[in-house]
């Protein structure tokens, strides 16, 4: 069957969601998304952080990447961790918080140099989204974060460099009461670290003075974003240092994914679907293309006419088809907006919504857009890192991995950290559509790859070489499809 005829084709009932993604939609349809929750405490806000950053500039010292990184842009370095560790009587792997702190600190020696431009400061935005918590705290072996140890430890290593005024931030699904009982409040504390935590309840919530605002006219689903500070301030140096693991709908999520956490909330919420982001961020909408459905549409059929793996799982275009598509969906979409918020009658409208159109439906393409619509108009960060010494598989549990890629191209890094990871990246959609929209993207064996360690920098000559681990595919968190491998 070719690929038009199964897109237009009824293919069956919809394979079984994630639970975890069921229980969040199924509030979206009852008017009870646990997003709104009201914050119980906050932590470090951004205009404080600011100001504690602006406070450290004397005698700060920004760190300089060394020669053969800054000479070779598109390159991707490699370093091992050689962390010895093994599992428990339960399964998990065993706490080796102390290794985790040296290889940040290794890593930091291994990739900068003492610069010689004093003032600014140090910007680090690692992956750092959730799942610390009082009974998985800063020691355990997460899987899904860059590990808080790595992060201390690589702290040290640049003030060891004369890089003295470091913050960090992160803004995700990582509440201030996970933080602390966590004790990662703590730790960054005793290492004298201003943490950011950029969450806000809304996006009302975040001052004037807090964010930066970039435009994108020509974007297919953004025409104007904002980040929040000290990300893209003049005299930060900006480090982006994401977490090898797969993701529901990328795949994988690495340092192109990671930016969506230096964007405040709403603006950042890339993920939200093609019915949600209008519903959830209906106060930002001026901001959006407001023809960016039929534009996603368009490209999403135009991109399983040429291939794109695990496309359409589910069959949830069949099912939007046969129910009316585009113009069944905006009918609906307009009687909903004309409803009383909070009425039995909206609830009702919401979910005529979601049977037309399955949550799932264009995620991945609306995602990949609208990312590149930032990733065009956003300056590079200086540098990016993904830290995979515990990678985490899509129904692998959680893998010693062992590795650190670097790279100045997030392009570059995430198509190397993905092959690494098991995945063929000429088979990513996210990294497919970086280069179709000229983002660079050149295939891994054009790559120039690099083993980096205490003895110097030593060329791959051939990436087939490169030991990988299979941390399968997901594809909207749906049951049978985490098991295929590339």
């Amino acid at each position: 069957m070719n690929r038009r005829k199964f897109l237009l084709t009824a293919t069956g009932a919809a394979i079984a969601g994630n639970p975890m993604m069921r229980h969040i939609y199924a509030e979206v349809r009852t008017g009870e998304d646990r997003r709104n929750m009201p914050l119980e405490s906050t932590g470090l806000s951004i205009r404080d952080g600011v100001k504690i950053l602006k406070k450290g500039e004397k005698g700060n010292v920004a760190p300089v990447l060394r020669e053969e990184i800054l000479d070779n842009p598109n390159a991707v370095f490699i370093i091992y961790a050689g962390i010895k560790t093994e599992r428990d009587e339960t399964g998990e792997w065993k706490p080796c918080a102390n290794q985790l702190e040296r290889f940040g600190h290794r890593v930091a020696e291994l990739v900068f140099r003492t610069g010689t431009e004093k003032g600014g400061r140090t910007f680090i935005h690692p992956n750092m989204v959730g799942g610390l918590s009082k009974k998985q705290p800063v020691t355990f072996n997460h899987g899904g974060i860059v590990h808080p140890y790595f992060t201390t430890g690589f702290v040290e290593g640049l003030r060891n460099l004369g890089n003295t005024n470091t913050g960090i931030g992160v803004r995700g699904g990582l509440r201030h009461s996970q933080v602390v009982e966590s004790g990662l409040e703590d730790l960054f504390a005793s290492h004298n670290i201003p943490f950011i935590e950029a969450h806000t309840q809304y996006f009302k919530d975040y001052h004037r003075s807090e964010l930066n605002w970039h435009h994108c006219p020509e974007g297919i689903v953004q025409k104007r974003f904002s980040t929040y500070k000290p990300a893209y301030d003049k005299g930060t140096t900006y480090i982006n240092i994401a977490h090898a693991h797969t993701h529901w709908v990328g795949h994988t999520t690495l340092s192109i994914k990671n930016n969506q956490g230096i964007m405040p909330r709403g603006y950042g919420h890339i993920c939200d679907d093609w019915t949600s982001l209008s519903i959830w961020r209906g106060d930002l909408m001026d901001d959006f293309n407001g023809n960016y459905r039929p534009e996603i549409e368009a490209s999403y059929i135009r991109h399983a006419n040429m291939g794109y793996k695990h496309w359409d799982h589910g069959g949830y275009y069949a099912t939007y088809k046969a129910s009316g598509g585009y113009p069944a969906f905006n009918d609906a979409y307009h009687k909903y907006r004309q409803t009383k918020q909070h009425s039995d009658e909206r609830k009702q409208a919401l979910e005529r919504l979601y049977e037309i159109a399955d949550h799932r439906l264009f995620l991945t393409e609306i995602w990949a857009q609208r990312m590149m619509d930032i990733i065009e108009v956003l300056p590079p960060p200086y540098v990016s890192m993904v830290e995979g010494v515990f990678g985490r598989g899509s129904d692998c549990g959680i893998i010693h991995s062992d590795f650190l890629t670097v790279s100045r191209s997030m392009v570059a890094i995430d198509t190397v950290t993905s092959w690494l990871m098991g995945h063929d990246p000429r088979e990513l959609p996210y990294l497919r559509i970086a280069k179709e929209r000229g983002l660079s993207g050149d295939p891994v064996e054009s790559i120039p790859i690099y083993l980096l360690d205490e003895k110097g920098i030593t060329r791959i000559k051939d990436y087939r070489m490169l030991r990988r681990y299979s941390m399968g595919v997901q594809v909207y968190g749906l049951k049978g499809v985490g098991v295929q491998y590339y």
